[in-house]
C-alpha cells in the first residue's frame, strides 16, 4: 500500500476511527526516537555560525566531553562545550526552553495536546506520568 492510498483510506474513516488512529500515531511517534530530531534541530540552529559561549559571547568554544541524559527508558549521550575565554561549560540546550527539562521525551506529546486545545489537566491525563503543574 502506498502513502497516497493510506491517506485516501484515512480520509474515508468515520470520526471515531480517525480519532483512534490519530491517538495511536501520536503515542507511537512521540517516543524517544522522535524527540531526538528536535534536539538536533535546536543544536543546528543555535550553532549554525559556530559555537558561541552563552555567558561571554566568545566564539572560542570547543567540544568538552559528553554527558548522559535519561530519555524514556534509554540513556542518551549529549555533547558538552567549554569556552576558552571564560572557562565555563555549556550544552546545546543552554538558554533554551528545553534546558534542564526532566521529561524531554514528553514535549512532542504536550505540543500535540496544545494544538488540540486541551486544558492542562486534560493534557496531564493523556500524558499520564506528568502533572498539570509540571505542564504549566
Amino acid at each position: 500500500m502506498t502513502l497516497k492510498e493510506i491517506i485516501i483510506a484515512i480520509s474515508k474513516l468515520n470520526e471515531s476511527d480517525a480519532k483512534r488512529i490519530k491517538e495511536y500515531l501520536v503515542n507511537s511517534l512521540s517516543s524517544t526516537a522522535t524527540s531526538e530530531p528536535v534536539f538536533k534541530e535546536v543544536s543546528e540552529r543555535k550553532h549554525k555560525e559556530g559555537y558561541t559561549c552563552p555567558r561571554c559571547q566568545s566564539k572560542r568554544s570547543v567540544r568538552f566531553g559528553t554527558y548522559s541524559v535519561k530519555m524514556g527508558g534509554k540513556i542518551v549521550d549529549r555533547q558538552r562545550y567549554q569556552c576558552k575565554d571564560c572557562q565555563k561549560t555549556f550544552t546545546d540546550l543552554t538558554n533554551t526552553p528545553l534546558y534542564r527539562t526532566r521529561k524531554p521525551n514528553r514535549w512532542i506529546q504536550f505540543i500535540e495536546c496544545m494544538i488540540e486545545g486541551y486544558s492542562l489537566r486534560k493534557s496531564a491525563e493523556l500524558l499520564e506520568d506528568v502533572s498539570y503543574v509540571t505542564l504549566f
